[in-house]
């Protein structure tokens, strides 16, 4: 009779407590940079030994994947960066970003610092068409007297309350021209993170989510300051591919790579009575082009808005021999072969290229038009100027002891400047 009574007991226990958590997927993405149409890579077969190649990203089939995953019980949020990085994101000043991303159904999406690049007011503009919440608590538009975007929201996914704060790069005015963000002004992110976690409370919001793009560093230290309330961090802007989540005091920071090659998935089992992660467990899924999966109507939406500019785009202006290589931080063969360029054409002696500037790799074959642009799409221009021997000399060492003796606040530096 006593061991009856122990199992029903336990049974009993078994369904109260199942009763309380709630299971949730969380899908996240994040510096898209306006990779709209699949692209081409490469990898070593483990098996054969030989490269492989297929393609991966753009608008349709990030779409279709988010549709093979997405349930009722899914929570969808964007990492910020969709602006910046191939030739019609500049030609429509972003709005062409906005229009694919209410394709996508989003809970919310916070803006990153390349949202910026087309100046405060043709992003202001460009949100207008936005059909998903857009946050940001911490850039003030001087003009409109008032935050460019919410700075938090709340989502009730599966009787689950997420409350959602963005944040947007702190360090956005060393990463814009001053002419794109005159009109702005940075609040402090301790600040006003703290006043998203009392707003949400107040909502009684069962779990708090940071949507970062802020940087991986910035993130981490995010974790150590508000672990207590905070639950989980969706970042963005380093490009960082995490195939499992970062914990900080027990905070899960999730990242998703970039260019649409990664959906993160990140599955939670939440107790709502005490507004507690009971369990975590992320998984990024390539987005490998599938005909049964990608999104038609993505597809004819992105051609048409490219129909007229590809016969130019499309132009073979040389071949490559070998693989053109690109590293923010190493010394790489695309680099070279730019900063000679650069320097042949101006008739300097030496040549500084930003690494971090280049922001694509490139397969052996024919060189396009298209695929310069998207290599260098910042629109930067070629300055010149004349140093002493001492003064070079002194510019190099610096850079030599900023690289080597502060690792870590370099790689943090190389990211706001160009990764995102």
């Amino acid at each position: 009779m006593r061991l009856i009574l122990i199992i029903s007991l336990s049974f009993l226990s078994f369904l109260i407590f199942g009763q309380e958590l709630k299971e949730i997927t969380v899908l996240h993405w994040n510096d898209f940079h306006a990779r709209n149409q699949p692209y081409k890579i490469s990898k070593k077969d483990k098996a054969s030994g030989k490269r492989v190649f297929y393609y991966v990203g753009g608008v349709s089939v990030m779409l279709g994947y988010l549709n093979k995953f997405r349930t009722s019980s899914s929570l969808v949020l964007n990492g910020g960066d969709d602006f910046q990085g191939t030739p019609i994101s500049n030609f429509t000043r972003g709005k062409s970003q906005i229009e694919l991303l209410n394709l996508c159904d989003i809970d919310a999406f916070v803006l990153g610092n390349h949202e910026f690049d087309y100046s405060q007011y043709s992003l202001d503009s460009a949100l207008q068409l936005a059909n998903f919440p857009v946050l940001s608590a911490n850039v003030f538009m001087v003009s409109k007297n008032s935050l460019i975007a919410n700075p938090y929201i709340i989502k009730e996914v599966n009787g689950v309350k997420f409350g959602i704060i963005g944040i947007t790069l702190p360090e956005l005015f060393e990463t814009s021209l001053p002419v794109n963000v005159n009109d702005l002004i940075m609040l402090n992110t301790d600040s006003v993170i703290q006043a998203g976690i009392t707003g949400l409370k107040n909502q009684n919001a069962d779990v708090i989510v940071l949507l970062s793009h802020a940087g991986i560093e910035t993130d981490k230290k995010f974790a150590e300051k508000f672990y207590k309330d905070v639950d989980i961090i969706v970042g963005g802007h380093s490009h960082i591919t995490l195939f499992k989540p970062l914990r900080v005091n027990g905070v899960a920071i999730v990242h998703a790579g970039s260019y649409g090659r990664w959906l993160g998935k990140l599955d939670l089992m939440v107790d709502i009575e005490n507004d507690t992660i009971i369990s975590s467990f992320e998984t990024l899924i390539e987005t490998v082009m599938d005909s049964t999966i990608y999104d038609k109507t993505a597809t004819q939406l992105v051609d048409k808005m490219i129909e007229k500019y590809q016969p130019e785009l499309n132009t073979v202006i040389g071949r490559l021999e070998s693989d053109w290589k690109a590293s923010y931080s190493e010394e790489s063969n695309l680099g070279q072969f730019e900063s000679d360029a650069f320097r042949q054409k101006t008739g300097a002696e030496i040549s500084f290229l930003n690494g971090g500037g280049l922001r694509k790799r490139l397969l052996k074959g024919d060189i396009l038009i298209g695929d310069i642009w998207e290599i260098n799409p910042f629109g930067n221009e070629v300055l010149t100027f004349t140093v002493s021997g001492r003064t070079l000399k002194r510019m190099i060492k610096n850079n030599i002891k900023l690289r080597l003796g502060k690792k870590s606040r370099v790689r943090g530096r190389k990211f706001c400047l160009l990764p995102d």
